[in-house]
């Protein structure tokens, strides 16, 4: 089966356009596209809530690398199990910002499990991922500034790359710019009709 991954830092609208691409598969009755979205924080909070160690899901990040790890790892493995039986788009970051620098959102022991078939970054400009954070009052984030902004979004890029060399799977970069929701799900959709014909 098919799986995408779908990255984009928190305020350029990954989860926006897929879930309007989605929505044009219905529109259109696209036969033979069928993808279920996944984002895979939100498995690692359930996983981790289960265990006890967080009761909000932004407690995550502030968890012991040794337990986000783990976290982490558990979250894989059930995406591989449910790609064994269907196609999945899995929303995730490509990068985390921490106190130490940046990590992968997907180590090369998450990236040899999942086997991805293609990488999706959605992007937007600084300063539209800073004024969406400024409005968007149902998460805890850390504030970054849009100098910091850009950095992070130069480190998606190259990680992504990275993440393409380490399983041969392409990216494709989506812009999402504000007012222009439509033509960012639209190529996402294009993308999703193609890889399902191949």
């Amino acid at each position: 089966m098919i799986l995408i991954i779908v990255t984009g830092m928190p305020g350029a609208g990954s989860s926006t356009v897929i879930k309007k691409g989605l929505q044009l598969r219905t529109a259109e009755r696209s036969e033979g596209i069928e993808f279920i979205p996944k984002n895979y924080g939100d498995i690692m909070f359930e996983t981790a809530r289960e265990k006890g160690l967080v009761e909000k899901r932004d407690e995550l990040r502030k968890l012991p690398g040794e337990k986000q790890r783990e976290i982490q790892m558990l979250a894989c493995n059930k995406i591989a199990e449910w790609r064994e039986s269907m196609n999945l788009i899995i929303d995730t970051h490509c990068t985390i910002k921490t106190p130490s620098g940046y990590l992968p959102g997907l180590p090369e022991y998450v990236l040899r499990e999942l086997n991805p078939d293609q990488f999706v970054l959605i992007e937007a400009s600084p300063d539209e991922i800073f004024e969406r954070r400024s409005k968007d009052k149902t998460r805890e984030r850390d504030v970054e500034d849009k100098t910091s902004i850009e950095e992070h979004q130069f480190m998606n890029r190259a990680m992504s790359m990275a993440y393409a060399c380490l399983t041969g799977a392409s990216v494709k970069i989506i812009e999402n710019h504000d007012g222009a929701l439509d033509k960012a799900a639209a190529a996402f959709f294009e993308l999703m009709k193609m890889l399902s014909k191949s």
